[in-house]
């Protein structure tokens, strides 16, 4: 959702999101481990954290390279992600950090045993589309955002601040990167956002670029076919598991060939 709503009101891509699960993640860790804050804090300061550094980084980067190419912005964002994953190296040098979970333990169904915190992890995927649908359809910063992915020079005129709806969506997309980070339990470290980030970006393309609600529907089908296709291919043909991990790049080659504007979202006909 993150990767969508950046390019819905910027058309960037914003190859650093991973690094805003990494925050994430690593600032929940400092605040409920380290200082020692209740969870419920430590969870709400991380993410405010982590929106203040997409803002920054909006402010900082974004917003002197506004009248630059869109190629250009993009490249800037791989540069932030480098920088970003430094700071964490400098900052939380261990290889992992152990983020306390929302709820420990496991939940037994019938055939099937599912964590506590998976339960967390749908939970909070729902109140997210949630909030965010009621932002973008019901206050006044959100139906300019999406009149921003529309027609940037059109709402422009009408006297939207566009660099502002680009800081607003760099705020919403690095809380949104946060709570996914800090969720992402129980270990967190300076090297998990490029994981994370290409598994994001996959769902983001899968579901549809551009298409905020359809990154979740990708997240699903990308997460269901890493979990089924290892496992026939173990069971039924013998082949180690080890190729787990190349079911995302191997599903977005195919989605950009077979069907490049996503699984709901709609091609665009342009006259030339």
């Amino acid at each position: 959702m993150g990767f969508n709503i950046i390019f819905n009101s910027t058309g960037i891509i914003n190859f650093a999101q991973g690094e805003f699960c990494m925050f994430g993640g690593l600032f929940a860790f400092t605040f409920a481990v380290t200082l020692g804050l209740p969870l419920p804090i430590a969870i709400l300061l991380a993410v405010a954290a982590t929106a203040l550094i997409g803002g920054l980084m909006e402010r900082l980067m974004i917003y002197p390279l506004r009248n630059a190419s869109v190629i250009t912005a993009i490249i800037a964002t791989v540069g932030a992600s480098i920088l970003f994953k430094s700071l964490g190296r400098l900052f939380w040098p261990k290889e992992a950090y152990k983020v306390p979970e929302f709820t420990a333990g496991n939940i037994t169904i019938p055939g099937v045993t599912v964590s506590r915190q998976f339960i967390w992890v749908l939970g909070l995927t729902v109140v997210s589309v949630l909030l965010v649908y009621m932002f973008f359809n019901h206050t006044r910063a959100g139906k300019a955002m999406r009149a921003c992915s529309i027609n940037r020079q059109a709402a422009s005129l009408v006297g939207i601040n566009v660099s502002r709806m680009s800081l607003y969506s760099f705020v919403l997309a690095a809380a949104l990167g946060g709570v996914a980070g800090l969720i992402n339990a129980p270990y967190a470290s300076y090297s998990i956002g490029l994981f994370l980030g290409i598994k994001g970006f996959t769902a983001a393309v899968v579901g549809g670029l551009g298409n905020t609600f359809g990154a979740v529907t990708g997240g699903l089908v990308l997460g269901l076919l890493e979990e089924l296709i290892p496992g026939f291919l173990t069971v039924v043909l013998g082949v180690s598991t080890g190729y787990k991990d190349a079911v995302a790049a191997v599903l977005l080659i195919a989605v950009l060939l077979l069907r490049p504007q996503g699984l709901v979202g709609k091609g665009v006909v342009e006259k030339v």
